[in-house]
C-alpha cells in the first residue's frame, strides 16, 4: 500500500465505481475502483483539513505489468 498525505490534486480515468461514506460529522471515507481492478482510498478528517489517499490495489494486480501505476500515467 502507497500512502500520499495532502496530495493537491487527485485525477483520475475509467473509473468504475466511487463511493463516499460520511464515518461521523468530522470525517468522510472515499474508495475510488477502476475499471482495471486498482483500488484507492481517500479519507478527509479533523478540525483542519487533513486528508490521505491510498492505493488499495491488490498485491496480485499491482504486481501486473500491463496495469502501469497511476505515477506512470
Amino acid at each position: 500500500m502507497s500512502r500520499t498525505e495532502n496530495p493537491d490534486e487527485i485525477v483520475l480515468e475509467d473509473v468504475k465505481m466511487f463511493h463516499l461514506e460520511s464515518m461521523n460529522e468530522r470525517a468522510l471515507w472515499i474508495g475510488v475502483y477502476t475499471q482495471n481492478g486498482k483500488t484507492y482510498h481517500l479519507n478527509i478528517s479533523g478540525e483542519q483539513l487533513k486528508y490521505y489517499w491510498s492505493d488499495e490495489t491488490p498485491e496480485e494486480l499491482a504486481q501486473d505489468p500491463t496495469n502501469p501505476p497511476v505515477d506512470a500515467l
